[in-house]
């Protein structure tokens, strides 16, 4: 695919419904959910919320597709619930109202509602290379808002290695997950994302970056 079709060809990604995330009756119980299992609250439960450590009984009682998001260089941790489908794109919403959209094999396409958001991006090329567990050159172009609200497309060239089995812990369980690590550059800079993958080559785990401001998430299927 040429690289000029990159900039060109991303794709809108919506999450109108982010902004009436108080008021979806799912959202709701997660956030009560959750702040009564860890005392807290979904957004920022504390420590003790991560990934590995989900109750299976908070996952007994939300029904439907469920993530967690752990934004490390922001210090917050939230439950996400599933909130559309756009062909293989879905979109996700916290209890606090900002959202993410999730591609084909689980890859980030968007954020919203974070200030420095990741408006689209590209990922077919990787999405593609993840499903076969191949390594090899990939490239992908990423929009971000600046801080003077412009958009600014930059084209990264990556490459995907795989870094063999690795056991991963999920909501007190362990499994054996294929992990492959994409390193990117450009003039822009470099940045480098994680995939702890299933059979079928979907990111079960990932750490995706997001932009400068933002960092990184980790991404985690509780339930897809």
């Amino acid at each position: 695919m040429a690289l000029r079709s990159f900039a060109f060809a991303l794709i809108a990604l919506p999450l109108a419904a982010c902004g009436t995330g108080q008021q979806d009756p799912l959202v709701t119980a997660v956030r009560t959910i959750a702040g009564g299992v860890t005392g807290g609250t979904a957004a920022a439960p504390g420590p003790q919320l991560t990934a590995a450590t989900v109750p299976p009984s908070l996952l007994a009682q939300v029904q439907g597709p469920l993530i967690l998001v752990e934004t490390s260089d922001l210090g917050g941790t939230s439950l996400l619930t599933q909130v559309g489908r756009n062909g293989p794109d879905t979109t996700w919403r916290s209890p606090e109202g900002w959202g993410v959209t999730l591609g084909e094999a689980g890859l980030l396409r968007s954020t919203r509602g974070l200030g420095f958001d990741l408006m689209a991006t590209d990922v077919r090329a990787t999405a593609a290379s993840l499903g076969q567990r191949r390594a090899g050159p990939v490239d992908r172009a990423m929009v971000h808002v600046d801080g003077e609200g412009q958009e600014v497309r930059v084209i990264y060239r990556c490459a995907l290695t795989h870094d063999g089995q690795e056991s991963v812990t999920i909501a007190g369980s362990s499994r054996t997950l294929t992990r492959m690590t994409e390193t990117c550059r450009s003039d822009a800079g470099s940045l480098q994302n994680v995939y702890w993958l299933d059979g079928s080559g979907r990111a079960v785990r990932s750490r995706q970056w997001v932009s400068p401001e933002v960092g990184h998430m980790q991404i985690t299927a509780l339930r897809g």
